[in-house]
């Protein structure tokens, strides 16, 4: 009896442990299979199964760290699921301190009392500089957008303007400047042209000098620059009271030569 109730012992135990082998088989083959997922940043591809619930876990696991400006594809928030693929671009912001050469261009003044042929240089034109302060944008190190954020002008460029004549030239194309014909009179700065409240500056508050013109601001707007033959360039920075259409006046440094001048027809290049 004694030895029938060992076998029947053993029996139950190995039973038992047949059992919970095959449990525990059963319990593995229903477990699913963790998802594969592929991440894709800085220049490298991983691939992996993973338990993460989300992209953002996923990426933490992986000590992924990411800026405030990174981003990834698809979002951190978007739940893992099998074969899915995570990129993580990197952004950057940067401010770049640039100086750049502004050219000099070339004005061409047509003057029709002039031959064809003739050439006089005016003025020698000369480059500017500029400094600008800029704001870049990149993805991955390559540089998808700037802005200007300030601009400082280390020095006005000039043009170089060119008088040519065209009289008796069939070719009257070209990207000239053709003058207007104007009426011009002259005044100095002091009581005998502009009354005895002169202050020797004008209605835009700039110094009357020779250089500076009085017009009718609706036929030329002010601060337009100019080119009067026999008088030089010239600056729309007054404004005066007889001075209507196409009329200007001219400032001379003296009332003698304001007179001298007195009244006549000229030609004005308008290089604005």
């Amino acid at each position: 009896m004694r030895s029938l109730a060992m076998a029947t012992i053993v029996v139950l135990i190995c039973l038992s442990c047949a059992i919970a082998a095959l449990s525990d088989i059963r319990g593995k083959e229903a477990a699913p299979p963790l998802p594969l997922a592929t991440v894709r940043v800085d220049d490298s591809t991983i691939a992996l199964s993973t338990s993460a619930a989300t992209v953002g876990e996923l990426l933490d696991h992986l000590e992924i760290a990411l800026s405030d400006l990174d981003r990834t594809d698809p979002s951190p928030d978007t739940p893992i699921i099998d074969g899915i693929e995570v990129t993580v671009t990197r952004v950057t912001r940067c401010e770049k301190v640039e100086e750049e050469t502004i050219p000099s261009k070339m004005v061409v003044l047509a003057d029709p009392d002039r031959p064809a042929g003739f050439t006089k240089i005016l003025r020698h034109g000369q480059e500017g500089r500029v400094k600008r302060v800029w704001r870049i944008w990149e993805k991955d190190s390559v540089e998808t957008s700037r802005g200007i954020l300030s601009e400082e002008s280390l020095q006005e460029s000039s043009d170089t303007v060119v008088l040519r004549g065209t009289h008796g030239s069939s070719n009257r194309g070209g990207d000239w400047r053709r003058p207007l014909v104007m009426e011009a009179t002259a005044y100095d700065p002091g009581p005998k042209s502009c009354g005895k409240w002169a202050s020797g500056y004008t209605a835009t508050g700039a110094k009357a000098e020779k250089g500076i013109v009085a017009v009718d601001d609706r036929v030329i707007p002010m601060g337009t620059r100019m080119y009067i033959p026999g008088y030089g360039f010239g600056l729309a920075a007054d404004r005066g009271g007889a001075i209507k259409g196409m009329r200007i006046d001219l400032c001379y440094p003296t009332y003698a030569e304001a007179i001298q001048f007195g009244r006549r027809e000229v030609k004005v290049y308008l290089l604005d």
